[in-house]
């Protein structure tokens, strides 16, 4: 993903998401870019992370989940310390009643304990009461009493465009708990403040006039010329025909009546396009309409960005349906005049889990809508358009405008002159809130941002460091593999585990005792580090520390748990607790690996400590079941049997990547051929980029190809040449799974 080496502002604020544990406030005016900051986090960022968004649909488009779904959040009221009872606040909930209705099942708390960033989008709608149950949900799981249970935050999004929603039945209630109902009045915030930073530079508009005009608009500023600038777009009776204006509008139902208006003068069949659902996804989410009717000549917008190499279109464009011939739709660009034969493309529902293996919170692919990127487009709610981007475009609100919606709608076209007014624009249009005026007060000056992130990241790094010595994990992790060994019925000498199990325990509190001290002495070394800006002292004591730790961790903790497995191998009726201690087992492979990638500002620690590698223990197998062949195998079956990758993903319940991954490994093998995957031009072109890359890596290939391709496709391409013999992967990308 490319991004603008010029944006300042953007590389400080990726620097305080992905080097500090900073809480993040990211807004800018409509089209800075701050979705494209979003797709860049999840791209690049090396942190736990999860995104989550206020609405289904807002979800989709983060490529997130809802904050409802995924913190099963209440939708009343939620009041911390609310009097409930005897008919009092019934509609409230309060911290006790919030916990309680809670179901998290193993994984997800397991999940929720290795979050580090959690990133919510769409922020202006994210009302304050639940931004204080997602602190106390964070706080109660993780066990933490800082603020967002030790969480880092980014909030993504523009306070003066679409406000929050408290309905007239919670006002009153809300108003007696809170100053107003954004998201920066939440309690939480009385214990620390986000850092306020904002996107400058305008891509969307290049018109100085028009920018200045809509930061006007934004902050409640215009005057009299800047009204009468405004109002010479005012046009009431202009329909904008045959020149693509789509209509914003104030409700549905006025956007509705348009379109069906409009569709049913074309002198043309109507033709009906279904979409398809994949196993779980809501109809709340769903992007466009499960059914598109469609005619020749109907003016249509892309919902979707071009996910194809020439990336010729994006979300907001408008084209018109020039031909429809069975189930092909080509479109026409009317700048152009340029054809396009449309593909239909996938909008994936996610959830998030915790690869335990590596430690990691990864994307699962619950369902997937699949239809054409298009919408009708002679009209779009004003809500709708959020995000959009439009070169002609009549705004027809009326009277009815709420708090931001005059600017979301104004700002989403490109030009002044490519606006039309279809009511005036008065003093009475224009709503600002004065509250979020005195928020954006917080904001920093570049050169303060500069030195402020200079501070946090030395913070950060001291905080990793004192992270590596907690042993709170290391103790749990024993007393659950106690708990799960005398739970288990088929372990017939309970005497001798038991005394196994009590070792192991005393072995974790020993080094908690050791690390404890430890810290003690680190703190010491750390502030004098962060006074003389001279860490060689600290870093020679940690470089001791950390050999002496791994070494115990394996020598007093895996290796006698290895051993003790290794005695219960061939016994019956032990699969699930096999699985179970190989997990706890995990938890102390990942303090180890947490120990031994230990860095200071980029450069590895322990440079002299010879790695500990989890094959080099004695195994914990878990003892298979009924023989169905390996995954890779049974996505292979899939594949020669005439299923597609798209739907071998969606029988498997997992990522098309992943499917993509499984082939591969039968490519370097001969039994796949390439041809159906990449043609001849491709393979070349991944060739050429990966003999020319001293750091060859799929990431740096994907990157330098303008991602262009998929992790899945770059590995099969070098799993053929490999197959081929035309590469070599020494010094370059890992190695490759073995069959």
């Amino acid at each position: 993903m490319t991004t603008d080496d010029q944006n300042k502002i953007f590389k400080l604020a990726y620097g305080f998401v992905n080097d500090t544990n900073s809480h993040i406030y990211l807004t800018g005016k409509a089209g800075t870019g701050k979705t494209t900051f979003l797709r860049y986090v999840k791209m690049n960022c090396e942190k736990n992370l999860v995104v989550v968004a206020p609405t289904g649909v807002a979800a989709i488009n983060a490529g997130g989940v809802t904050m409802h779904s995924f913190f099963q959040l209440p939708f009343n009221p939620y009041i911390p310390h609310a009097q409930t009872g005897f008919g009092m606040n019934a509609n409230v909930v309060d911290k006790n009643t919030l916990l309680k209705n809670i179901r998290f099942n193993s994984q997800k708390r397991k999940l929720l304990e290795e979050l580090q960033l959690l990133i919510i989008d769409e922020v202006s709608m994210l009302r304050a009461d639940m931004l204080d149950a997602i602190d106390t949900i964070l706080r109660s799981f993780r066990r933490n009493q800082r603020p967002f249970g030790g969480v880092q935050m980014l909030f993504i999004g523009d306070l003066y465009q679409l406000p929050p929603v408290v309905t007239d039945n919670d006002k009153d209630l809300f108003d007696q708990h809170y100053t107003s109902p954004f998201f920066f009045h939440a309690k939480v915030f009385e214990q620390t403040k986000p850092l306020f930073v904002e996107l400058k530079k305008i891509y969307r508009q290049t018109e100085e006039t028009f920018i200045d005009l809509l930061n006007k608009v934004r902050h409640n500023r215009l005057e009299y010329d800047d009204f009468e600038l405004l109002n010479e777009r005012y046009k009431p009776n202009f329909k904008g025909e045959a020149n693509q204006y789509i209509t914003l509008t104030s409700h549905n139902f006025k956007a509705d009546k348009i379109n069906e208006h409009e569709l049913n003068v074309l002198n043309a069949r109507i033709h009906e396009f279904k979409g398809e659902i994949k196993n779980d996804f809501g109809e709340k989410q769903l992007p466009t309409e499960m059914i598109l009717r469609l005619k020749e000549g109907a003016q249509v917008m892309f919902i979707k960005n071009d996910s194809s190499p020439e990336k010729k279109y994006y979300n907001g464009k408008i084209v018109i349906i020039h031909k429809i011939n069975n189930d092909e739709i080509t479109v026409k660009f009317p700048d152009t005049s340029e054809l396009l034969v449309l593909e239909k493309e996938t909008w994936d529902n996610v959830s998030y889990e915790l690869n335990t293996e590596k430690n990691e919170i990864e994307e699962k692919i619950l369902g997937q809508f699949i239809q054409y990127p298009l919408r009708l487009a002679w009209a779009i709610t004003i809500h709708k358009s959020q995000g959009l981007t439009f070169e002609k475009a009549i705004i027809d609100a009326g009277y009815s405008f709420a708090a931001g919606q005059v600017y979301v709608a104004l700002s989403r076209c490109t030009s002044l002159e490519g606006l039309v007014l279809h009511s005036p624009i008065t003093a009475m249009s224009i709503h600002s809130d004065q509250r979020i005026s005195e928020f954006g007060r917080n904001e920093l000056q570049e050169n303060e941002l500069e030195q402020k992130l200079y501070e946090d990241r030395k913070l950060f790094q001291v905080e990793r460091l004192q992270r590596l010595f907690q042993w709170t994990k290391m103790i749990d992790a024993a007393q659950e593999l106690h708990d799960e060994t005398m739970a288990v019925t088929a372990i017939t000498d309970k005497s001798e585990a038991a005394a196994f199990c009590k070792t192991i325990i005393n072995k974790t509190k020993e080094q908690k005792e050791i690390s404890h001290k430890f810290q003690s002495e680190l703190q010491a070394l750390m502030n004098e580090m962060l006074i003389s800006d001279d860490a060689t002292k600290l870093l020679q004591r940690m470089e001791k520390a950390i050999e002496y730790f791994v070494r115990i961790i394996y020598d007093d903790l895996i290796m006698p748990l290895s051993k003790f497995m290794e005695a219960l191998q061939n016994r019956s009726r032990l699969r699930t607790y096999f699985a179970k201690v190989q997990e706890i087992d995990m938890i102390w492979w990942h303090k180890i690996n947490e120990l031994q990638k230990a860095s200071f500002n980029g450069q590895l620690i322990a440079k002299k400590l010879k790695p500990y590698a989890k094959e080099e223990a004695v195994k914990i197998i878990v003892p298979p079941k009924v023989k169905k062949g390996d995954s890779s195998k049974d996505s292979l079956i899939y594949y020669q049997g005439g299923k597609t990758i798209e739907e071998i993903a969606a029988i498997r319940k997992l990522a098309q990547s992943t499917i993509e991954g499984h082939l591969s490994e039968y490519i370097i093998t001969g039994e796949l051929g390439i041809e159906t995957f990449l043609n001849p031009t491709q393979i070349q072109k991944i060739k050429e980029t990966y003999e020319s890359s001293t750091d060859a890596t799929t990431k740096v290939i994907k990157e330098k190809l303008n991602d262009e391709f998929t992790y899945g496709q770059l590995r099969m391409a070098v799993n053929y040449l490999l197959f081929k013999k035309e590469i070599s992967l020494i010094g370059k990308l890992p190695p490759l799974p073995k069959k």
